[in-house]
């Protein structure tokens, strides 16, 4: 499975689906991010770059662009429509994990409708939330986490060290979210996404297959 995962800024991905992505690396699965600003408004762009690059590292994907979007501008229009859906047909993207639209964070709310359009074509497509995901977010996928995958995902985002003053990426707060999807999924840990698509393969005894990690 080709995976591609879609950020707004430098550390979305790795809070909204990093234990997951460890999971497609644990699997064999190529994982590439596409992060769609370099930061800029709180850090240096360059620093925030090593950071990103710094916390892919730790979660095995050695595959980051930069598309050099202004931080807080993100625009919704044909042009970044166009040069997402080109990266993934160019990997030949197999699951996307993008941002949810519910968002307060107005880059990750275009970023959610761009990405949304370019993965038209794509055959699995979750949303992830992120600390400014409204409240009316409503998951129906689920990955369960192992505690050493989780605990990785919290070592890829406190790598970000230009953004440590913010609550919310301490590691109890992530320790605590997993644990409440966790139990929503009836598990110890979990990440939780909303669906745009999902393949299902129904065989012919009636049962449906799904492509879930574990």
């Amino acid at each position: 499975m080709n995976v591609v995962a879609v950020g707004a800024h430098p550390d979305d991905i790795e809070i909204g689906a990093g234990g997951s992505i460890a999971l497609h690396r644990a699997h064999g699965d190529p994982v590439r991010f596409l992060v769609l600003t370099s930061g800029g408004k709180l850090s240096a762009p360059n620093r925030r770059e090593r950071e990103a690059e710094g916390a892919a590292d730790i979660l095995d994907v050695d595959d980051v662009h930069f598309m050099g979007y202004e931080d807080t501008k993100v625009p919704y229009d044909h042009e970044i429509v166009d040069r997402i859906d080109d990266h993934l047909q160019t990997v030949g993207a197999d699951r996307v994990y993008i941002h949810a639209e519910e968002d307060t964070h107005q880059d990750h709310r275009h970023a959610a409708l761009a990405s949304i359009a370019a993965t038209r074509n794509t055959d699995e497509v979750l949303a992830f939330e992120s600390p400014s995901t409204r409240s009316f977010f409503d998951p129906q996928y689920y990955n369960a986490l192992p505690e050493g995958i989780l605990e990785g995902k919290i070592e890829a985002i406190r790598s970000h060290e230009s953004q440590r003053k913010k609550k919310y990426l301490e590691a109890e707060a992530m320790k605590g979210l997993a644990r409440f999807r966790g139990r929503q999924a009836n598990t110890r840990y979990a990440e939780a996404f909303q669906v745009i698509r999902i393949k299902e393969n129904l065989h012919p005894d009636g049962t449906v297959e799904m492509e879930m990690l574990d």
